[in-house]
């Protein structure tokens, strides 16, 4: 059932969302627990677009589905809400920079790369409030809304995958620079993909603040 429609009332978003152009984010309890991601209460041009962000991650955590350190029990809820195992994890943006993690986190989030790229999946934008690290250590990689699923585009399946990858090389490059102090000897570069997101970012952020300046003080 769709979770912004069946229950009365509708339950609180767990997790706040960044601008109006984001999901809401609950949990449900449960044996495992859930999280589901809704975009049913957003304006209308989110939910079109939130549509297409909720089919690219459910393809590509179908496409994952067994793979360990990867949200499981996907299920589709109507048009607007995608339903997943909830992961007991803290994101990175949360950690500390010195000993937030143990040492053997950036070559077992190397391995997790690794893997879901065998799989055939690449994610898109992994910053650090997209991998998660639970209480043993273990990484996890959250929010495939951003990601490539190997066969989409097929005449640009290799460029697409290249430059993907490449973003990954980059962020866990800055992930040892970050929490433990290490150079990387030949950083790869990030990738014409990897630029064009930063760019529309900087651009995103750069009218942000112009409009608040714009407003009126109370």
């Amino acid at each position: 059932m769709h979770p912004a429609t069946s229950m009365a009332p509708p339950p609180t978003p767990a997790f706040k969302p960044r601008n109006w152009t984001k999901a809401e984010v609950y949990v449900l309890p449960g044996l495992p627990p859930l999280l589901v991601k809704d975009y049913g209460r957003c304006l209308l041009p989110a939910r079109l677009i939130g549509r297409l962000f909720l089919a690219v991650e459910e393809r590509a955590l179908r496409r994952l589905e067994g793979v360990p350190g990867v949200p499981g029990a996907i299920r589709r809820i109507g048009r607007n809400a995608l339903c997943m195992e909830f992961v007991e994890a803290r994101p990175l943006s949360r950690l500390d920079g010195a000993g937030g993690i143990p040492p053997e986190f950036a070559d077992r989030l190397e391995e997790l790369f690794d893997a879901i790229e065998a799989r055939g999946v690449v994610h898109g934008d992994p910053h650090f409030s997209n991998i998660l690290c639970d209480e043993n250590g273990k990484p996890f990689l959250v929010d495939f809304a951003v990601s490539y699923v190997r066969g989409t585009i097929p005449f640009l399946d290799d460029w697409i995958f290249r430059n993907l990858r490449a973003v990954r090389v980059h962020r866990l490059a800055k992930l040892r620079r970050v929490f433990y102090g290490q150079q990387a000897l030949e950083p790869e570069a990030p990738g014409r993909i990897y630029r064009l997101l930063t760019g529309m970012r900087r651009l995103y952020k750069f009218l942000k603040r112009k409009r608040k300046r714009q407003m009126p003080t109370p």
